[in-house]
Order: structure tokens, then sequence, then C-alpha cells
């Protein structure tokens, strides 16, 4: 079997003359970059729309970011007047981004007529849902203070989402035709406040109130745990129609990418329940729909759409059901050497990353680990090692038993801890920040790796 590769690069990072990379010419410019160089996929992370550029914490299964609308594309359909480039800055600094970029949508949103095409898109429930909740969070901040309207108006929130799917798609047909294919993530939980839990209540554990929490139990990531703080699914009620609300989204997913990424896969085996006002401490794990919810997904959809987020420790159960419907794993390297990763490196099922979204890079991960010697020779053993450390473990990772080998832009161009994109359990601007500022040295680098 052909090992398949990938370069990962979030929206976001694409470099930009307005402040956060979007679906206009830059995104064009790298599917070319990785089309000349015969790479099969380009790993996005999630797309979805978010309240505070949380994206694993979408208001939206189905709304895509509003940053995302390219501003060029605006322009050349006439809507806006020639935009003002945004002033240069090393990271995205999403709050005056938004101001900035607000002022063409609403003037974009002034000089559109709507046709035909535009009427036929919004008769998408899961978009016109997402308008409605928009408007209300835009005027009462949180859902619970949300007091129903007549007649309100939703068009903006409309008008920016058919403006984004129409860009959307128009990209991915390039990539596609370019021999490209889209790799996207889908998040497992929505925010709390968001248009799928404005509309759709009934779908999680909020019968009583907001009283439990998603999160993960203390392990050797963390020896902490972690609380994320999304709302739970009710997966009980959801069977009495046999899983249609979270199916449809997985379905609207296969649309948007050619290949879906299923976040925190282990909680569809065991999900972790943590109480409101409490630490992780004080979590259970619970039983998710394993089995039952799969054999009805993929009555719907192939198997061979997806790929799983396997990682964690004491996760045999989820191997099993991983490998029951023979659905493609992760591994990521920096755990395998650190000694986290659950012991699986048998399975040729697999997509190696060097790190991805949630790793330091591979520079700034090695220049801290207390293990150079160990790593150096095991490298030096493997035939692998080279004088810079990026280079020895993409050259390790091709030699991977595995179908998929994952590169983070990053770790392509040997950039250190100030160019990762996250830190887990932890908030502020640093995070979902980081943006290129050329594409200068990519087509070198990935000729120079992947020859």
């Amino acid at each position: 079997m052909t090992k398949e590769k990938g370069i990962l690069l979030p929206i976001f990072s694409l470099p930009s003359d307005y402040g956060i990379g979007d679906f206009g010419e830059n995104a064009y410019k790298f599917i070319d970059i990785l089309s000349e160089n015969k790479i099969d996929y380009w790993n996005i992370l999630p797309i979805y729309d978010t309240n505070d550029n949380a994206f694993y914490s979408p208001n939206s299964f189905y709304a895509l970011f509003t940053l995302y609308v390219s501003l060029d594309d605006l322009y050349e359909k006439g809507l806006i007047n020639k935009p003002k480039k945004y002033k240069k800055e090393n990271r995205i600094n999403y709050e005056k981004v938004y101001e900035y970029k607000s002022k063409y949508f609403e003037e974009a949103f002034s000089n559109f007529k709507e046709d035909e095409k535009f009427k036929k898109f919004i008769e998408n429930k899961n978009i016109s849902d997402y308008a409605e909740f928009k408007y209300y969070i835009q005027k009462y901040k949180n859902i619970d203070n949300i007091v129903l309207e007549e007649n309100i108006d939703t068009r903006y929130y409309l008008f920016l989402q058919y403006i984004l799917h129409e860009e959307w798609y128009k990209l991915k047909e390039y990539a596609n035709k370019k021999g490209v294919k889209i790799l996207g993530d889908m998040p497992i939980y929505p925010d709390y406040n968001s248009a799928e839990v404005f509309k759709n209540k009934d779908m999680y554990q909020l019968k009583d109130g907001f009283k439990y929490v998603s999160g993960a139990s203390p392990d050797y990531f963390n020896d902490k745990g972690q609380k994320w703080g999304h709302p739970l699914y009710d997966f009980d009620y959801m069977q009495k129609d046999n899983y249609k609300y979270l199916i449809n989204r997985y379905l609207d997913a296969n649309q948007k990418f050619d290949v879906v990424r299923i976040d925190h896969f282990r909680a569809f085996d065991t999900y972790f329940k943590i109480p409101i006002d409490k630490e992780p401490s004080y979590g259970v794990y619970e039983n998710g729909p394993s089995y039952v919810f799969f054999d009805e997904l993929f009555k719907h959809t192939s198997n061979d759409n997806f790929i799983v987020e396997d990682l964690g420790s004491e996760i045999e159960k989820t191997i099993e059901l991983r490998n029951h419907y023979n659905l493609m794993g992760m591994k990521v390297l920096q755990y395998v050497f650190d000694g986290y990763e659950y012991n699986d490196s048998e399975s040729g099922n697999t997509m190696i990353y060097t790190g991805n979204h949630d790793n330091d890079t591979i520079v700034g991960w090695y220049k801290k680990s207390k293990k150079k010697n160990e790593i150096k020779k095991f490298l030096k053993d493997n035939n692998c090692y080279e004088r810079k450390i990026h280079f020895s473990f993409i050259k390790y990772a091709l030699k991977c038993k595995g179908r998929l080998v994952i590169i983070p832009v990053q770790d392509l161009l040997g950039l250190d801890t100030n160019s990762r994109i996250n830190i887990p359990g932890t908030c502020g601007n640093f995070n979902w920040s980081w943006k290129l500022k050329s594409f200068k040295g990519i087509d070198k680098n990935i000729k120079r790796v992947f020859k």
C-alpha cells in the first residue's frame, strides 16, 4: 500500500494582508504548492463558527467561521470598495480583526442583491437556526437570557454564511481538481452558547439544568485532569430516532470535507462526566452509544470517509471499537517518544503525525526533552538522523507503519515553540493565533523531505 502524505496548516494560519488567513487567494496558492509536489491531503482543523475563536467549541456544526470570508472575493464581486490592508502582526488579534473586517462585511451586505441561489441556500434549516441564534446571542450574550421575539431580521448572518459556503465549496472543488483532498476536523461537542443547544436542548443532558460538563480524567497528559466545559449528549434520548441529530451533522461534514477526523473518538465508547462546580477528579466515566451509533451511521455513509482521534491511555475498548469498523486511527510521534501513547504501533491503518495542533513543534519539543541522547540514538539506529532534528523526525514518520503521514507546516519549516498553535488547558491570546508571514521555504522543504 502506497503511503499518502499531507500537510497540517489551519486556514487561520495562511499568510494574509487582512489579519487572518481566509478562503481567498493564498488558500489557492497553498493548494497549488501541494498539488505540484503530489501531496495528497491538506489538514485544515475545524472551520466551524465559534464565539471566541475556540475552534473545538463551535457554536454550530453547520455554519462556517465568519472571519474566513475573503475580502478580495467581496471586492471582485463588486460588493465592497478595494479593502485597505490590515497592519502586519505576528499573531492574530481576533477582536481587532473582527472589528476591521466587519466594516467590509456590512458594506458588502448593504450592496448585496438577493437572488434565487441565495433564497435556495437559506432554506437550509441548520443555517437559518444558526442565523437566528446569532441574532439573539449578539443581543442577549447568553442563551439563558434570551427572550424570543417576533419578526427578527437574520439576513446579515444568512448573507455571511451564503458567501462563506460559496467560497468554501469553490475552494474545495479547486483542491479536488488539483488532486488534493481536504481533511477536516469534527469537534466532539459544541459550546453551551451555541445554535446546537439553543435549537436542540433535548439532545443534551440539560433536562434538569446545566449540571455536568465534558472533560478528561487525570492521566499521563495532565495529572489533574481536564475540564472542557461543554454540555454532554443525552445519548439515550438520541437513540429514540436512531441518532438522527448526530448523523446529520456527520453527513454534512462529508459534504464539506473529503475525509472527516472525529475529535475525541473515545467519547463514543466512554465519555467523562464532571459536575459543573467540581474539579475533574470528581468526574466519572459513562457509557457512550458505541457500536449501536456507528452501525446506524455507516448505513448512511462509508467508514472510508472518517479518521478517528484515538489518543490517550487505558483505551483498549476504544481501540476495539475503532478496529471493528476498520477506522484509521492516529499516532503522534512526540507522545510515543515521551512514553505516553497507547502501544498500538503494529496497526498499519494509522495516520502518523510528528505532532498536531495541541503539541509543541518538533524543534521546541526536542529542545526541552530530557531524552535527547536516547532520541538521537534511536534515530541513528533507524537511519533517520540528520543535523536538523525536524528533518530527522519527518524521515522517521515516513518510515513508520501507517497509511498516511501528516506533517505540520511548522515542523516542515523547523520552527520553534513560538510557532505552536495551542497549549491545551490554557486560555489567552497565544492559542489559535499563529500564522505564516509567507510561503517562503515550504516548496523547497517539501521537495527535500518527500523526494
